[in-house]
């Protein structure tokens, strides 16, 4: 698959509400989570990660940060430099405002995406779409690649039948949306709930900062 907020359906396979997080506390280490911050990511951010992903990151680039530790504990964090149509060999720039990302993402549906469970809520005080995504059919580069020469299977990111993404868009003003998600393999576990309330557990802790 590529490999993950970060989302999407003709109108979605669940209900949307409106939800804000309940707290807004600063992030803060605990003995089975450490607080970090990006180092070259281009959207800096500081985000309370769990152990059970790893102290450090595999990856902190301009456009991909990510932590991977098995099938089912990845967590990714993009800003999409291209992204593949569905159906299509070529890539093309990614939308760049949210809505006109989210409706690419939903348009997916139409391609074997399946979207559900989608709620409308604010990542430190920025709006943001969770959905959960399935499919039976890959859909590579579907999510977006970190480069723009990116090969779409091996570089990129999308849906893939195997998998079930928790996928958060999240605006961050006049440019293409961050996208985040976590995946798991549901053909080696088929319960998806604690991994999802772990990622969703990290957006709530997230932390845009200035850049200096």
């Amino acid at each position: 698959m590529g490999a993950v907020l970060l989302g999407a359906l003709a109108a979605c396979g669940g209900d949307s509400t409106e939800r804000t997080p309940s707290s807004q506390a600063a992030a803060r280490p605990t003995a089975s989570a450490v607080v970090y911050t990006s180092k070259a990511f281009g959207v800096p951010l500081t985000v309370t990660v769990p152990t059970s992903l790893g102290v450090r990151p595999v990856k902190d680039t301009r456009t991909f940060l990510t932590w991977v530790k098995g099938e089912s504990d990845r967590v990714r964090f993009l800003l999409p430099v291209v992204v593949y149509p569905p159906g299509s060999d070529d890539p093309v720039k990614p939308a760049r405002s949210y809505d006109g990302y989210l409706a690419f993402l939903r348009g997916q549906s139409d391609y074997h995406a399946r979207w559900r469970d989608t709620d409308e809520t604010k990542v430190d005080g920025h709006p943001a779409t969770l959905m959960t995504g399935t499919t039976d059919w890959s859909l590579n580069g579907g999510i977006g690649c970190p480069t723009a020469d990116g090969n779409a299977e091996h570089d990129c990111h999308g849906l893939q039948p195997e998998f079930a993404l928790r996928v958060a868009v999240i605006d961050i003003g006049d440019r293409t949306p961050l996208v985040a998600w976590t995946t798991v393999n549901t053909d080696q576990q088929s319960d998806t709930s604690a991994a999802f309330t772990r990622f969703e557990t990290m957006l709530r802790g997230l932390r845009f900062k200035s850049r200096t």
